[in-house]
């Protein structure tokens, strides 16, 4: 009887330890409302990371400014960076005249329900972000940022494209 239980809380939390290691297929509207989906950028990328962020989130700012370099620098190498929003409803419209005054060029869609989110783990704490290799095999996963943190992300993206 012991041993059943054992297995069965083993298994529960394989379970729910593996969640998070799902890759999870979604379409989203960008900031013009256009229907992008995530299985497209995936076959022509080589690793993407997804970031999901809110423009009442501190460490989610400083995360996209340092990612923005990161992402001109290894974009033209199969690397794609995407923002996903979590504003509500009431703060949506400030999301495009944020990224328009920051001068970002990487895709940033928007998740207000949460779903896609919640889809892949998320919690309360953000920035969180999500990276996935090519064979849409999550690779990493970080919750949170701190200057400095771009250092270790970067490295993760460039052991993935096979850069040293």
């Amino acid at each position: 009887m012991k041993k059943t239980i054992f297995l069965l809380l083993f298994v529960f939390a394989f379970a729910a330890l593996s969640k998070a290691q799902m890759y999870y297929e979604f379409t989203l509207p960008d900031l013009d409302g256009n229907d992008v989906s995530f299985g497209k950028i995936v076959d022509k990328s080589n690793v993407v990371m997804l970031s999901f962020w809110a423009t009442w989130c501190t460490p989610c700012k400083e995360e996209m400014k340092k990612m923005a370099d990161i992402y001109e620098k290894y974009k033209g190498q199969g690397f794609e960076y995407v923002a996903i929003n979590n504003d509500n409803q009431k703060s949506v419209s400030k999301v495009k005249s944020f990224i328009t005054a920051q001068g970002y060029t990487f895709p940033v869609l928007m998740d207000t329900d949460k779903k896609v989110f919640e889809g892949y783990s998320g919690k309360d704490e953000m920035p969180y972000s999500v990276i996935i290799n090519k064979k849409k095999e999550i690779i990493s996963v970080h919750t949170g940022f701190k200057t400095g943190d771009e250092v270790m992300i970067e490295n993760e993206i460039k052991a993935a494209l096979g850069i040293k």
